[in-house]
């Protein structure tokens, strides 16, 4: 059985269990949100939202809003890059909506990964480009939305310590408009593959 399938097998159970008994206090939501984030989530994002596979993003430590705003893009499909909808529109869809703030909130609340060490070669520019922009390119610096140290901001993603794999692959389907972001999109136009590798690798270390 491949990871799609179980974790659509363990959606079914658990959320279905969910829709059944119902969450009606705040209370009850959180202690479902936590029951679904460790018996769902956790077979694609890992314990606690750290993954180890760069097909999906680490979430511990993610800005709130941000989660919140995913998820509810899931429901409506409104996010349509090709991971999204092959992993998460079904379960994603599946999701009542009292979970999602739960979910969200969890995983706001769990410790950020640690950053992994990257290439020195590809970490120096990287963190230049994320300082600094390129200007030659009309390039605005990362930090403006992400943070000085990518650590997110109001509904912009954490990105520090992030999978490299992932931020370079969220680059590209947002370069070629399969995923909407259009504050990105006039960003990443002007940013060479080499230059998305770059910014990645550093990020993937902070």
């Amino acid at each position: 059985m491949n990871m799609r399938i179980a974790a659509i097998s363990v959606a079914v159970a658990v959320l279905g269990a969910f829709n059944a008994q119902g969450a009606n206090t705040t209370d009850g939501t959180d202690k479902a949100a936590v029951k679904v984030a460790i018996e769902l989530c956790s077979v694609c994002h890992g314990p606690g939202g750290d993954s180890i596979s760069p097909t999906f993003p680490k979430l511990a430590g993610q800005v709130e809003k941000y989660l919140a705003a995913q998820l509810r893009a899931f429901k409506s499909r409104e996010r349509a890059d090709p991971e999204a909808h092959d992993y998460m529109w079904g379960m994603g869809g599946s999701i009542p909506d009292p979970l999602v703030d739960g979910l969200a909130h969890y995983f706001a609340s769990q410790p950020p990964p640690p950053g992994m060490r990257g290439d020195p070669a590809l970490v120096a520019p990287g963190r230049k480009l994320f300082e600094e922009g390129d200007k030659a390119k009309n390039v605005s610096a990362c930090t403006g939305c992400h943070g000085a140290n990518g650590e997110g901001n109001a509904v912009f993603p954490r990105l520090a310590g992030q999978h490299a794999a992932y931020i370079v692959r969220q680059l590209e389907v947002i370069k070629q408009n399969l995923r909407a972001s259009p504050v990105m999109h006039g960003i990443v136009t002007q940013l060479t593959p080499n230059q998305m590798k770059e910014v990645a690798e550093f990020l993937q270390s902070k």
